[in-house]
């Protein structure tokens, strides 16, 4: 068995030293990486804790990504309803115009229910009247009657101006042929002495303004109706 020399083996030991010092060293840090992160104390995680922060920031990242979506997507619509807002003044002064016809249709239908309580008031007001007879009615209800009369005439010719003043025309019915666009039969008669299909009266009169139709007329015809009926001038 051979034996080094003392100064082959001086120098063999001196190698494997070197070679452990060097193992010691730390390593440098990868290039990019903060010094500050390579002086912390918290441990280095292992490869499966790296790879799951990565899916986890993967998965966060794609959520993000799917939200800027939906607030692209957002705000695109909000845009779209703003420019359509702020569209040209013709077009916002015809939708301010049809606004008002609106209203102003709304307005109309409730005075017309206003002006049928005053026509009913005015025909039961009458009837009662016609049919007082007597030195009694003379001078008992018929003054009365005789004023309420006269105070629903005038009310509703105020509501007839208003009307008018609407553009608000009642619809002509009777002696005419009965139109089903502008009247509804609600009572219809047999009789031989006026044509088929003419209107005999008017229960609820119809209205219509600017050719529109309001309110259908509910009237009274008399039976065997034509098949068709021609356009009239309704008022």
């Amino acid at each position: 068995m051979s034996t080094l020399d003392p100064e082959r083996r001086r120098q063999m030991v001196e190698a494997v030293a070197a070679w452990l010092n060097d193992l010691a060293e730390a390593e440098p840090p990868p290039p990019g990486l903060a010094p500050e992160v390579m002086g912390s104390s918290e441990p280095t995680p292992d490869l499966f804790s790296v790879l799951s922060q990565l899916t986890a920031l993967t998965r966060e990242t794609q959520l993000q990504g799917r939200a800027t979506n939906r607030l692209h997507a957002d705000l695109s619509a909000a845009l779209a309803q703003l420019t359509e807002t702020m569209t040209s003044p013709e077009v916002m002064a015809r939708k301010l115009a049809e606004a008002r016809r609106e209203a102003r249709l709304e307005l109309v239908a409730e005075l017309l229910d206003v002006r049928d309580r005053f026509t009913r008031g005015l025909a039961e007001a009458q009837r009662r009247l016609a049919s007082l007879r007597g030195i009694r009615a003379r001078f008992g209800q018929r003054p009365v009657l005789e004023a309420l009369v006269e105070g629903n005439l005038l009310a509703r010719e105020r509501f007839d101006d208003l009307l008018r003043r609407l553009d608000v025309r009642e619809i002509l019915c009777v002696g005419r042929p009965f139109d089903p666009a502008v009247m509804q039969a609600v009572e219809v008669v047999q009789t031989s002495d006026t044509a088929p299909g003419t209107v005999l009266e008017v229960f609820r009169p119809g209205y219509t303004s600017n050719g529109r139709v309001l309110r259908s007329a509910e009237v009274k015809v008399v039976g065997g109706m034509p098949a068709t009926t021609g356009e009239q001038d309704y008022g």
